[in-house]
């Protein structure tokens, strides 16, 4: 063996050791990475469902106070669709389809003037406004008030 084949050897085995030692750290951060990944996940999911439970709760209230008759329609309807809207599933549930009254009333008064725009109208106006909003709601009544049966224990699919 000579000198130059010894010094060689030395050498190749020493960058294979680094070499080895390198993709071992890089493995290590993997392993590191995927677990925080794993657990960001898990967090995400519970913020999720923290946040679907108070939607679900809400909805259930108000579907309760509409089939107990002690919230308006019109505002029952209303709140209902922005909660499921908001609400987060993993494929979409088509919550208007599900509830068509409670969304065709929803986008009835979606146009509707509220707060101060609705007390800036004549009385008239409001009057007309009024008017038409209860007839549209006696026409669907009966529709929203078995949504809400069913809204009253309201769970959406993971």
């Amino acid at each position: 063996m000579t000198p130059l084949y010894l010094s060689l050897l030395i050498v190749a085995t020493l960058i294979i050791a680094a070499l080895a030692f390198y993709a071992g750290k890089l493995f290590a951060k993997l392993r590191r990475q995927n677990v925080d990944l794993e657990q960001a996940a898990l967090a995400q999911q519970s913020v999720i469902k923290q946040h679907n439970k108070k939607l679900v709760d809400s909805i259930r209230l108000i579907a309760k106070a509409i089939s107990e008759q002690q919230c308006e329609l019109s505002e029952g309807a209303i709140r209902i669709c922005r909660l499921l809207e908001k609400i987060y599933v993993a494929q979409d549930e088509n919550f208007p389809i599900q509830y068509p009254a409670l969304h065709e009333l929803d986008t009835f008064l979606a146009d509707y003037p509220t707060h101060a725009a609705y007390k800036a109208l004549k009385r008239q106006e409001r009057m007309r406004f009024d008017v038409k909003r209860a007839q549209y709601e006696d026409r669907l009544r009966e529709t929203i008030e078995q949504e809400s049966l069913t809204l009253k224990t309201f769970t959406p699919a993971s």
